[in-house]
Order: structure tokens, then C-alpha cells, then sequence
């Protein structure tokens, strides 16, 4: 008797926040022109890491090397994002702190991929600059408790995996 994973429905859940995110911030970027900072940018590469190795999970149909190793990357893109979105919490709320705009705006901005989709990729703003809140917390604040949730939504999807029987 085989029986089927519930990490499919999950990875995908996973994969759809990332997707969200990227698509929210590209919505505030374009329409209510809040430029994002290298840090902003930072993390919407880890959302983009963490949103992929969701899809490779999802993908693959059983546990192994290739699973694991989408796994790791989902992993590194939620543990990576998570600290990039929590110091610039601290950025915000240290004003006198900078991020290092100016190197790493240019580093950022020198990549080549970020010609292919310079909208999403392309350092333009501050870090310390604040936006208005929204439903009280700040952008930086909504972005880590995103990670917060797709490590959840890993956590779950690792063990949902763990359970299933494969059969030749």
C-alpha cells in the first residue's frame, strides 16, 4: 500500500507566499513608488530562493538527494531572509545606522540578471527611510514574519515527507 505525501499541498503553500511577497512588494515599488533599499532587495532574493526550493520540493515526488538539497536552498533563502528582514528592523529603529547604501546599492545593482528584470532587482532607495505602517508594522516587520511562516510551512512540509511509504 502506498500512501501519498501531504507535503505537495504544502510546499506549494510555501511557494505561493514567496510569490505573494515578490508580487506586494513589486505592487508597492510601482504604484506607490517606495523604492526599495539593498536590503530590500536582499530579501526579495531570498524570497525568490526560499519560493524555488518550495517548487522543487513540491516537484519531486519522493525524499532523496534532490529534495533534500531544494530543502537546504528553501532553508537558506528563509534563515538568510529572516535576518536580513530583522536588522533592517534594527536599521529602522537605529536611524544613525546606515546599511551601507552606497556599496552594496552598487554591487546590488552591478549583477548582471538585474537587467533582465530591473523593476524587481534594482536598488533605488534608503534603508533607514521609513514607510507608512501597514496594519502597524513596518514593511521590514511584515517580511519577517513572512519567513517566519514559510519556516513554519518548511518545518511541516519536512515532516508531512518523512511519513510517506514508497513502494517499487
Amino acid at each position: 500500500m502506498q500512501q501519498y505525501s501531504t507535503a505537495r499541498p504544502w510546499a506549494t503553500f510555501g511557494f505561493l507566499i514567496s510569490v505573494a511577497t515578490l508580487a506586494a512588494a513589486l505592487y508597492f515599488q510601482l504604484s506607490k513608488e517606495w523604492l526599495p533599499c539593498p536590503l530590500c532587495i536582499l530579501q526579495r532574493y531570498a524570497y525568490l530562493a526560499s519560493g524555488l526550493g518550495f517548487l522543487g520540493i513540491g516537484l519531486t515526488s519522493r525524499k532523496g538527494l534532490v529534495s533534500g538539497v531544494f530543502t537546504l536552498f528553501a532553508l537558506a533563502g528563509i534563515l538568510g531572509g529572516a535576518g536580513l528582514a530583522f536588522y533592517h528592523v534594527w536599521v529602522l529603529s537605529n536611524p544613525s545606522q546606515t546599511c551601507g547604501v552606497d556599496p552594496l546599492q552598487i554591487t546590488l545593482n552591478a549583477l548582471p540578471w538585474v537587467q533582465v528584470w530591473p523593476e524587481m532587482l534594482m536598488s533605488d532607495g534608503l534603508c533607514s527611510e521609513e514607510y507608512p505602517p501597514l496594519l502597524g508594522l513596518s514593511l521590514p516587520m511584515w517580511s519577517g514574519i513572512g519567513f517566519l511562516v514559510q519556516g513554519l510551512v518548511l518545518l511541516i512540509t519536512v515532516r508531512a515527507r518523512q511519513y510517506v511509504r514508497s513502494s517499487w
